[in-house]
């Protein structure tokens, strides 16, 4: 049991940690859809077989090796997705926002 106590036990939010354990059990979810080894995915990714398992471990990956994984899963468009671009307004356009 934790001595403390972190806001996902208060307000039910995610850390940081936990969203990106996350997004690692859904890629694996991916890799194995794919019917895809660890290794295999390293290989096609171009991702060191050591990183993708760690990655899987506990969610820790650079951007670019994330970049690479998507793209070797074949959804990177959902990475494309992530952040749309802003709505510009018609008044921020004449202020030259």
């Amino acid at each position: 049991m934790k001595d403390y106590l972190e806001l996902s036990d208060l307000f039910g939010e995610k850390s940081l940690d936990e969203r990106m354990l996350d997004l690692a059990i859904r890629l694996k979810g991916y890799r194995k859809k794919m019917g895809l080894t660890q290794l295999q995915l390293s290989d096609r990714s171009g991702v060191p077989y050591g990183t993708v398992k760690l990655f899987e471990r506990t969610g820790r990956i650079s951007v670019e090796g994330l970049w690479h994984i998507a793209i070797a899963l074949e959804c990177d468009d959902q990475m494309d997705a992530l952040f749309s671009r802003p709505k510009v307004t018609a008044d921020e356009i004449r202020r030259g926002l």
